[in-house]
């Protein structure tokens, strides 16, 4: 008998704990499928606030037309594109360090980029680029080692199809010898219609030749 009881015990114990660990499991899969339910709702709101911020921005460039005198010689053009941009995006595998002349160490930076709606599709919106380039590893007030600017024209020609993704893409050639591998690249997009659109990214490049062998003369 007390063996019989001790068998019962033991069969007791065992449904339990299988029981706990069904409960937990049904209680993970729960707590899973909440949060899919969050990030999906997270991007349906990320999605809404994109479309409200363009409405606003074609709000307010209607507002500007409404209130210009009727003798006004300036036109004011409408791109519905335009008011469909949320932002830039860097093309991270056609952006970072060019070898030109094929010695060792690159020669320029090669950027390409272009401006996104909210479902983060490419978009054509020239306007005035300006990319600045840093070096975080020197001292603040000599961190920004290139300045390049682009106007509306220019900007308009350097739009391409590459690898089958449409983008913007310029070449930036030194202006000052980094001394680091790790650089830092800023673009800003000012449109026809005022709006700025920023964007940064991290780069890495090859460093040129000489600036090799002036690390290496360093103490």
């Amino acid at each position: 008998m007390r063996l019989a009881a001790r068998l019962l015990v033991f069969a007791i114990i065992a449904a339990t704990g299988c029981a706990s660990r069904g409960n937990v499991d049904l209680l993970e899969a729960r707590l899973r499928e909440q949060e899919d339910q969050l990030r999906s709702l997270h991007a349906q709101v990320d999605r809404t606030n994109s479309e409200l911020t363009a409405a606003r921005r074609l709000n307010e460039s209607l507002k500007q037309k409404v209130v210009q005198p009727a003798n006004h010689e300036a036109t004011f053009e409408f791109d519905e594109q335009h008011f469909q941009v949320t932002g830039l995006k860097i093309n991270p595998l056609l952006t970072g360090g060019f070898d030109r002349d094929g010695m060792p160490g690159d020669d320029l930076i090669t950027l390409v980029f272009t401006a996104i709606d909210h479902r983060d599709l490419p978009v054509r919106l020239p306007g005035r680029v300006e990319c600045e380039l840093f070096d975080r590893s020197r001292p603040a007030e000599q961190q920004q080692i290139g300045f390049w600017e682009f106007d509306a024209a220019k900007t308009r020609a350097a739009w391409q199809k590459t690898l089958g993704s449409f983008g913007y893409r310029f070449e930036l050639p030194w202006q000052s010898t980094p001394t680091t591998s790790d650089l830092e690249l800023h673009v800003r997009l000012q449109s026809q219609h005022g709006d700025r659109f920023e964007v940064s990214a991290p780069i890495r490049i090859a460093l040129p030749k000489p600036t090799l062998g002036a690390d290496r003369l360093m103490p």
